[in-house]
């Protein structure tokens, strides 16, 4: 009988361990999708990063993306709410910086920022997490549908 609740309480401690880690997995990329009705999901992107012991060798995400001329899109960054980590999302290509959620002069973040496309390429996306905490982020790329 002893072996059996050892074994039930170790199930257990299993499946709240596993339960309070969760919120990293699909669940939140499809927290940070929906309830936008005039939006096209494109693609995201995931990131997952400890803590950075140096802000300069920060951990970083860094992706491609092949954006169209004339189309409006909209980059959301959504966390994990049981990491400290704050998703910082910056849009560049080979001619320069065009956006992202983190206003540099004022230190204040965004949950999106969009971006209207004037030249059909490739560009960058380079996510990290603010004063290099740990977390888990994602960023969902949509295309606004006017």
């Amino acid at each position: 009988m002893k072996k059996i609740l050892s074994i039930i309480a170790i199930l257990c401690f299993v499946s709240i361990s596993y339960n309070s880690k969760a919120q990293c997995d699909n669940t939140l990329i499809s927290e940070c999708a929906t309830g936008k009705e005039s939006l096209k999901y494109i693609k995201h992107f995931k990131i997952r990063f400890s803590e950075s012991s140096n802000v300069k060798t920060r951990s970083e995400g860094k992706f491609t993306v092949m954006l169209m001329k004339g189309n409006h899109y909209r980059f959301f960054a959504c966390n994990d709410v049981t990491k400290p980590g704050k998703t910082i999302i910056e849009l560049s290509s080979d001619f320069g910086e065009f956006g992202g959620n983190l206003n540099k002069d004022t230190g204040a973040e965004y949950r999106a920022f969009d971006f209207v496309c004037t030249k059909t390429g490739p560009y960058y996306l380079n996510m990290f997490f603010k004063d290099g905490a740990e977390g888990c982020g994602v960023c969902i790329i949509s295309l606004v549908m006017e």
